[in-house]
């Protein structure tokens, strides 16, 4: 998951994983119950997918990738986590694409991800599934677990009613999560979420007069830092997180993507001089490989 803006569903994933696993289980045929979060990493070959449930009866695992963008190697490293989990937990593997937003509407609903020999010649034949939010019904989210919510403001259907359902996910919030800081982070990942479609100022007007969100500390921060990609990644860290958020999006722009180790050490660094100077070397760059950090 490569985009900032994964990373606040993934938040939301950690938080409330019952309440998405359950809606994909029901979609697809598997068993009900309460999914037990697995480790992601596959440190033996470098990977790690985004998010793994093991779910209820023995029924196998069920393997999340969330994405905001289309990025061309996605097919490759689903097939790769697939094996790779198979063969570390020997048990079925459901492998799931969630996007985000539309800029990938040429893609079929599931995919078959294919090898041939140079003969052509089939030789390796594997299926999963692909979810496009913006496709689906804003009430299929809305009145599903509290995880699923916010993304109902990302549906198409969603556009034309915004007030109206913004309102209703606040009283959702109000009423279903008496943990005050539990429902600032669900409001907060709400309006983040929302920049996938929508500008800062329409956002900003839908939220203005939702008591929770005006007292919200979080929304507070995101308004007074005022710095965008910090604000898509679901904090607001500074310089510092807008230089690691500005050289990842320059190399994925110049490349098309990045390795993800290279991605991870990025995401570490916290040397602003340092920053300044892999921002520096992007004209010479002929492979995001050649960057010395």
């Amino acid at each position: 998951m490569a985009k900032p803006f994964d990373a606040i569903l993934k938040q939301i994933l950690d938080d409330y994983s019952p309440d998405l696993v359950a809606w994909l289980a029901a979609r697809f045929g598997l068993p009900p119950g309460r999914p037990e979060p697995i480790a992601p990493d596959l440190s033996t070959v470098q990977p790690t997918a985004d998010k793994v449930f093991r779910l209820a009866s023995d029924a196998g695992l069920i393997h999340l990738e969330l994405q905001s963008t289309w990025g061309g190697s996605l097919p490759d490293r689903i097939f790769l986590y697939n094996a790779l989990l198979n063969d570390r937990y020997g048990v079925p593997v459901r492998s799931v694409a969630i996007m985000l937003r539309p800029d990938v509407e040429a893609w079929s609903l599931t995919w078959e991800f294919e090898r041939r020999q140079v003969n052509g010649e089939r030789f390796l034949s594997f299926r999963y599934e692909l979810l496009r939010i913006w496709k689906l019904s804003a009430e299929e989210f809305m009145s599903g677990g509290l995880g699923l919510a916010p993304l109902g403001l990302l549906t198409n259907d969603a556009a034309s009613r915004l007030p109206e359902l913004v309102r209703r996910l606040a009283k959702r919030f109000r009423n279903e999560v008496p943990d005050e800081t539990m429902r600032d982070r669900l409001l907060a990942s709400s309006y983040i979420l929302m920049g996938l479609r929508y500008d800062e100022f329409v956002i900003k007007s839908l939220f203005r007069g939702v008591q929770e969100m005006e007292e919200s500390s979080t929304y507070r921060a995101i308004l007074s830092k005022g710095v965008e990609r910090g604000r898509a990644a679901g904090r607001v860290e500074g310089r510092i997180e807008g230089l690691r958020l500005s050289l990842v999006a320059f190399l994925e722009q110049q490349f098309g993507s990045i390795p993800q180790e290279q991605e991870a050490a990025i995401r570490e660094l916290a040397d602003k001089t340092r920053l300044n100077a892999a921002i520096r070397q992007l004209p010479t760059l002929g492979s995001p490989t050649d960057l010395k950090l």
